[in-house]
């Protein structure tokens, strides 16, 4: 099986506060790439307070074997989201990326949406979101798409004790002119408490293109992410 050397940087900040964490571990893919790489991140996110949350997000991802480009992502990211509620909330995203080993060239787009928690205590949060927007692609063919998206989200933080915390987000994104042209996306993970800051993480991560960008791609990768992660504040 390949090896190979991902590396991952990723930078966000807020107007009044922030968190970050810093993770290196192993990823084993399947799909498009059936590899095991070394996982390297850090990034840094903001809290909401007085209920406006603002986010900067820079990420990096870049592996080669013998020398040889396999995967090159970049990816930038903006967010807002305003609380009017305890419960509801207004949020709105812009990004730009390029992945050339998922067939994008580059690829831009923005997004509103409208959300509601419903669950949210010290153990358990669960919350729902809906919006539209747009996205113009350029794949690696030179072949352009431009078009206007729906989206919903679901997301669930489940912490049953001190030691352990689980995640599940859930993305659908559709396309207002072509039903076919879809994307799924799941993160589910499961953080383990090691000592102090440091804790132990095990991630499977979903990405499925009902149309890739590329025709003939594989439509559905998938990853297991095994890392150590380090938060700070």
């Amino acid at each position: 099986m390949k090896r190979t050397l991902v590396l991952c940087v990723a930078i966000a900040s807020v107007s009044l506060a922030a968190v970050g964490t810093v993770s290196l571990g192993g990823l084993f893919t399947t799909g498009n790439s059936k590899i095991e790489q070394v996982d390297a991140a850090f990034q840094l996110t903001g809290i909401p307070t007085s209920g406006l949350a603002a986010e900067l997000t820079i990420a990096s991802s870049y592996g080669s074997q013998d020398e040889v480009t396999f995967r090159e992502k970049y990816l930038t990211e903006g967010s807002l989201k305003y609380s009017l509620t305890e419960t509801n909330y207004i949020t709105g995203r812009s990004y730009w990326t390029r992945d050339e080993f998922s067939g994008i060239n580059r690829e831009y787009g923005a997004s509103a949406g409208f959300g509601h928690d419903l669950v949210s205590n010290e153990s358990l949060t669960a919350g729902i979101e809906a919006g539209s927007g747009f996205f113009s692609r350029e794949n690696t063919e030179e072949i352009v798409l431009e078009t206007s998206t729906w989206y919903t989200k679901a997301a669930l933080l489940w912490q049953p004790g001190q030691s352990w915390t689980f995640s599940e987000t859930a993305t659908y994104t559709g396309d207002f002119q072509d039903s076919d042209n879809y994307f799924i996306g799941s993160v589910l993970e499961a953080q383990s408490a090691i000592t102090g800051n440091l804790s132990f993480v095990m991630g499977y991560d979903i990405t499925l293109y009902n149309k890739p960008p590329v025709e003939g791609n594989e439509k559905t990768d998938t990853s297991l992410r095994l890392q150590l992660r380090l938060a700070f504040q």
